[in-house]
């Protein structure tokens, strides 16, 4: 910036004047962003806690179920693709709008993918909005629900079937499980932010997300997919998993077999487990079509 004429008469360079008016409006822009964020922290607060119960596809004989468990089962590479190309800010991410840098916050800060970064423009999403096909309706967000689509998007198309569009049990366990990770990721760093590795953080939300979607505490590489040990439960119990949203049931004594066992169903097997219509787990297998 050259030096104006009248520079030479005043004791502080005119351009002074010009870094504090900028100053000055990023004051006021922050205090904006401060105002938005306790209004919607209040709304989450005050908001009626909804609850969705899972969606169920009956699937015709026990031969398909297993082939469906195993797509659900092979699906979870793509997720954790998902997952951490957002978080690394890199991958399907970069076809998007870019963050806004001046919203940055404090998972933003510590390279978590600008995860709460506040967006109070029209982020786009195929041929709407990323807020209106997340929450139908244009609102100030983070620049995460770009994840919560994506991964919304991806059980959709996991679940041909479920043509329901409105909001669910897909957004709820979404909304629960980032509320679980804002909430510990952020304690974690005002406790000890100077010691924690990003990829410690990445490798903590991609448990928790995986956990809510799918279980977490098994060891299931041997079944073929080796290096995502830990994703579904250490013990099958007709929890309401994702891969449990797939069942077969027996038209004669109606007892009902989920995807989870499906996954790696053996007919040899003898510790598998047949449910009741009312979800009780049954004391006798099926032996309806042995």
């Amino acid at each position: 910036m050259e030096p104006n004429l009248i520079d030479y008469y005043n004791e502080i360079p005119h351009g002074i004047n010009v870094i504090d008016e900028m100053n000055k409006e990023l004051s006021d822009l922050q205090k904006k962003y401060d105002k938005l964020k306790e209004k919607y922290t209040l709304y989450v607060r005050t908001h009626q806690e909804e609850t969705f119960n899972s969606p169920k596809i009956r699937v015709d004989t026990l031969e398909n179920l297993k082939i469906y468990a195993k797509k659900i089962f092979n699906s979870i590479p793509q997720f954790t693709k998902i997952i951490y190309d957002f978080l690394n800010h890199e991958g399907w991410i970069l076809d998007y709008d870019k963050p806004d840098s001046a919203g940055t916050s404090t998972m933003g800060y510590a390279d978590c993918g600008y995860w709460d970064t506040w967006e109070h423009d029209k982020l786009k999403w195929g041929d709407t909005s990323a807020q209106e096909f997340y929450y139908g309706e244009l609102c100030v967000t983070n620049y995460s629900i770009y994840l919560r689509c994506k991964l919304l998007d991806e059980l959709y198309k996991l679940f041909p079937e479920y043509k329901f569009r409105g909001r669910g049990w897909f957004h709820s366990r979404i909304d629960e499980c980032f509320e679980t990770i804002e909430t510990t990721v952020i304690i974690m760093l005002s406790c000890q932010h100077e010691f924690i590795n990003p990829t410690e953080i990445h490798d903590i939300i991609y448990k928790l997300i995986m956990e809510r979607l799918f279980g977490w505490g098994s060891d299931r590489g041997e079944f073929g997919i080796e290096g995502f040990e830990g994703v579904f439960p250490y013990e099958y119990m007709n929890e309401e998993y994702v891969q449990n949203i797939i069942y077969y049931k027996c038209d004669k004594c109606k007892k009902v077999f989920h995807g989870e066992d499906a996954m790696d169903y053996d007919e040899q097997d003898e510790d598998i487990s047949w449910f009741y219509e009312d979800g009780n787990l049954c004391a006798e297998v099926c032996k309806c079509n042995n």
